[in-house]
């Protein structure tokens, strides 16, 4: 069982967890809160609950699996700590838990590279799903965020790929397609019948094609330049 000293921040843990992941939340309660929530999930350590950009950039070296992180912290934004990571541990997943859920904030996180948008009125149970779905390689986003999305998708505001962007091959495309619907990596080889070792290079190679380090970010500018044919919703 993993257990939580919030006077320290740090964890200690009975069993080895899988995974590693560092809280950034400026509340108190609610950094807490999300700690002890994540006690539901024996597979996930807590390395460190923090309040600031400068102590999460700390945590870098550490190398975290997976970041659950606030977009307003007192000395910065978010957006810092993303960079900041990523560029020590470009392996580390971010999974963004805010109150922000206007067109300008979602676009903005999921094009810096974040993994998922979700808001904080989640239950527990609900956030313990989203964080391990992003560890699965899963973009979870809220259905409040998600509209945004959608809304570039319906409404034509796509803008044109430039010459930077070298196009999708056939197979790329049907696989960012699959990501963009919230497959796995596993689930994602499976369908394509693909191993997955050659899924993960199909992914390399898609993210240097769209100068992105993220799945997240990968379907945002999908999205936006219309690479990718998205599903047409039910009708309400």
């Amino acid at each position: 069982m993993t257990t939580f000293t919030p006077s320290s921040g740090l964890e200690t843990s009975e069993t080895a967890a899988r995974y590693r992941v560092l809280i950034v939340e400026d509340n108190l309660l609610f950094r807490h809160y999300l700690a002890d929530s994540l006690l539901a999930a024996p597979e996930v350590t807590v390395i460190g609950a923090v309040g600031r950009v400068a102590h999460a950039v700390a945590f870098a070296e550490q190398a975290p699996d997976l970041v659950l992180l606030d977009l307003g912290l007192p000395d910065g934004g978010g957006l810092e700590v993303i960079a900041a990571i990523r560029e020590k541990a470009p392996a580390c997943k971010f999974l963004v838990i805010t109150v922000f859920e206007d067109r300008a904030s979602v676009l903005k996180t999921l094009r810096a590279g974040a993994d998922g948008y979700v808001l904080k009125d989640a239950t527990s149970e609900h956030l313990v799903s989203y964080v391990r779905s992003a560890l699965a390689g899963v973009n979870p986003i809220s259905s409040r965020a998600a509209r945004h999305l959608l809304k570039i998708s319906d409404e034509g505001e796509a803008q044109p790929v430039t010459s930077s962007h070298p196009p999708l091959r056939p197979r790329e495309k049907e696989m960012l397609e699959h990501i963009a619907q919230g497959l796995s990596q596993k689930a994602v080889a499976r369908l394509m019948n693909l191993s997955p070792h050659t899924v993960a290079e199909y992914t390399q190679n898609i993210y240097r094609k769209l100068s992105v380090k993220s799945r997240g970010a990968a379907v945002f500018e999908a999205i936006q330049h219309k690479l990718i044919d998205l599903p047409e919703r039910p009708a309400s």
